[in-house]
Parts: structure tokens; C-alpha cells; sequence
């Protein structure tokens, strides 16, 4: 089973890849469930990164019907991503019907010709998931990204199981969500091809700094990469018990 890790600095990038990991999902913004990475990023990434990048195209937090600006946003990120030679992208748009926006995926699918296309957990706001798993596979796209529609894949596992038997092997069902230790050996046993995780860890700012400050920034969590978290989960994934 593949691991693809979702990174959000070069920390994690550089941690992915000494760990074993298959993939790289890039991107910025985990605490709002992940955005588009900056140029910066990808381009270091890059030239981090011996294991493929697939990079999220989210222009905003908040839901996935995207107006003309925010779509012109993501067009114009299609266009850079394919240009600096990533091997994917992960997108999701749907309509105000909760169904997919197929006018906008199209449009998506055709900039990005010749790279690999994630839908994301967009997917999961679908209000039938299960009719648009084979419509996904004939636009073109290769997995979809879901915890099936729950809040995690664990508990959204029946459903992720369902799909996958669904999908005919036309179109990868790409458990993600919450993945981690506990859970892991349910999603290898059930036949998935491959997981997504962040393998991260919750960090605060111990350090002293002046009283009179704005402490704001100072005092919220962060998630920053685990080499032992990942390793582990690659060893559990890719080898016999």
C-alpha cells in the first residue's frame, strides 16, 4: 500500500521522503484543511523532492463553489504547477446543488493534460458520492480523495469500501482523514492501494518572548511533521506483520 504524504513546508517534504513515503501532496494551510502552496514552495519542493508532488489547488478556505475570480485563481495555478513539472494536482469544485461542477473540472482537466488529477474531499460534499465516482473516472480523473463522507476515514470506512468495490478499479479510492497508527492496519486490510496523511504532531511556542507583546500568534498550535510517526506508518503499510 502507498503512502502519499500531505506537506505543508520543506521540513515535512525533506521528512516524507527520508521516511519512504510514495507522494507528496503540497500545499499550505493544514490548520483550515490545506490551501495552495506558494511559488516558493513548489519550487523548493522540487528540488527537495525524489518522490513525486502533487499539488492541492484550493484558492480559499471555506467551501468549494468557486465564483469566476476564485476560479480564474485556480486556472492560473493549473497553469504554473504544470509549467514548474509537478506530477499532479488535487482539486474539487461543485456546484450549489452539491453536485460536481463539471463545466469547471472540464475546463481543470483540460489545462492540466498529461499530469495526474486528484478530486479532493470536495468529494465528500457531494450529496450523491456514489453517481459520480464512475463520472469522475470517465472526465479523466485518476483517484478521488475522500473519508467517506465522514468526518475521518475511520469512521467512514464502510462507505470507502463500498466505493472502492463501486469504482471497478476505473478510479482509485484514496482513503484520507485522520489516518494514523491506531487506525492504519484497517485500510491495508481492506485492500486500499494507498492512504493520505499528514503524520504531524501538535507543537506551541515554549520558548520566553516579552511580556508586552501580542501574544496571539505566539500561543496557537502548529503541526509540524513526525519522522517516527511516518516511518512507522510506511513500515505497517509496505511490509508483512
Amino acid at each position: 500500500m502507498n503512502v502519499e504524504v500531505c506537506s505543508s513546508s520543506i521540513e515535512s517534504v525533506i521528512i516524507a521522503n527520508s521516511a519512504g513515503a510514495d507522494r507528496i501532496e503540497l500545499c499550505s494551510g493544514l490548520s483550515v484543511g490545506g490551501l495552495s502552496p506558494s511559488k516558493g514552495l513548489i519550487e523548493l519542493a522540487l528540488k527537495k523532492s525524489k518522490i513525486p508532488i502533487h499539488c492541492l489547488i484550493r484558492p480559499r478556505e471555506g467551501h468549494f463553489i468557486y465564483n469566476k475570480n476564485d476560479f480564474e485563481t485556480i486556472l492560473y495555478d493549473v497553469r504554473y504547477m504544470k509549467k514548474m513539472g509537478v506530477t499532479g494536482i488535487v482539486v474539487g469544485m461543485i456546484n450549489e446543488d452539491h453536485d460536481i461542477n463539471s463545466e469547471q473540472l472540464n475546463e481543470v482537466i483540460k489545462e492540466a493534460s498529461g499530469i495526474e488529477i486528484t478530486f479532493h474531499r470536495a468529494f465528500d460534499c457531494l450529496k450523491d458520492p456514489k453517481k459520480n465516482i464512475l463520472k469522475l473516472s470517465s472526465m479523466g480523473v485518476s483517484r478521488i480523495l475522500t473519508s467517506g463522507g465522514s468526518k475521518s476515514a475511520i469512521k467512514g470506512i464502510n462507505n470507502l469500501i463500498k466505493w472502492k468495490l463501486l469504482s471497478n478499479n476505473l478510479i482509485e479510492i484514496q482513503p484520507g482523514g485522520g489516518i494514523n497508527l491506531k487506525n492504519i492496519m484497517n485500510f491495508k486490510d481492506a485492500g486500499f492501494s494507498s492512504i493520505h496523511l499528514s503524520g504531524t504532531i501538535n507543537s506551541i511556542w515554549n520558548q520566553s518572548y516579552p511580556k508586552n507583546i501580542d501574544k496571539t500568534f505566539y500561543d496557537q498550535k502548529i503541526r509540524i511533521p513526525s519522522y517516527e510517526i511516518i516511518k512507522k506508518i510506511v513500515n505497517l503499510a509496505k511490509y508483512p506483520m
